[in-house]
């Protein structure tokens, strides 16, 4: 997690959506991952799409994803590291034009990757408060309007898991089909036929009915066939409507429906 403004207590780890460990907080710094013998793995998940995820687990175990396009490449999240070895690799795909988080769990190395290779990062509007470390002039850029952050991948803001939680839609993904780039604001589970809503997911705590159907509902208006969430759980076919019958179970049982099996 990038260095808060104050070094005894981290925000994010204190807000209820996450949570301090019991022997407390812990700063690290790169060089002291590089001690442990951290290092980022670079898979390729589908043409023109790799994963990245730093191995020890570092941060809370998120994987990138690495995008290419004609017009350069999307980092969205980022992995909780970043040396020499991972730069070559990534420089060897083609670098990083941009670089976007879908909420502020993910932040972490933004900058660090982001000045690596000369690319803006992109913070919701709505989250832009969460942001640690804020750079110098113009190397973070709020939005709130969805826009096409690369050619042929377009983002918006449907929120949920944080106000500003974000979504991309890469258009070439999936042989053409779409691909939804869904980070936490819906997440794949083990079982590829359905995924989840939460506003808290280590603590467990719920979203309402009328929020998941607002999220839902701003995902279904995307076109996509398969789903790539933060953790490395993926809908490979026919994740829109995936999107849709998981907000109604969801819905349901939040608001009560059926009661009467419990």
């Amino acid at each position: 997690m990038e260095n808060d403004t104050d070094q005894h207590t981290c925000a994010i780890c204190a807000d209820e959506r996450q949570y301090v460990p019991r022997d407390g907080q812990r700063w690290t710094t790169l060089g002291e991952r590089a001690a442990e013998g951290c290092s980022v793995e670079v898979t390729q998940v589908e043409p023109d799409c790799f994963a990245l995820h730093a191995t020890p687990r570092v941060d809370i175990g998120q994987r990138a994803m690495l995008v290419r396009t004609p017009g350069g490449n999307l980092l969205w999240e980022v992995p909780g590291y970043l040396d020499d070895a991972a730069r070559e690799k990534v420089a060897g795909l083609g670098g990083v034009a941009a670089v976007m988080a879908s909420h502020p769990h993910m932040y972490g190395c933004q900058l660090e990757w982001a000045r690596a290779f000369g690319a803006p990062v992109y913070v919701s509007e709505a989250d832009r408060g969460w942001v640690r470390r804020r750079g110098e002039d113009g190397e973070i850029v709020s939005w709130s309007e969805p826009f096409e952050v690369l050619p042929g991948i377009r983002t918006c803001q449907p929120g949920g898991h944080f106000p500003g939680s974000a979504v991309a839609v890469w258009d070439a993904g999936a042989g053409g089909r779409g691909v939804l780039l869904a980070g936490d604001t819906c997440k794949a589970v083990p079982d590829p036929g359905w995924v989840t809503f939460m506003r808290s997911f280590p603590n467990l705590i719920p979203l309402s009915a009328a929020v998941v159907t607002r999220v839902a509902d701003s995902i279904a208006a995307l076109t996509f066939d398969r789903l790539y969430d933060n953790f490395g759980e993926q809908v490979p076919v026919g994740a829109r409507d995936v999107v849709l019958r998981s907000a109604r179970r969801y819905a349901e049982w939040v608001r009560g429906d059926h009661d009467d099996l419990t």
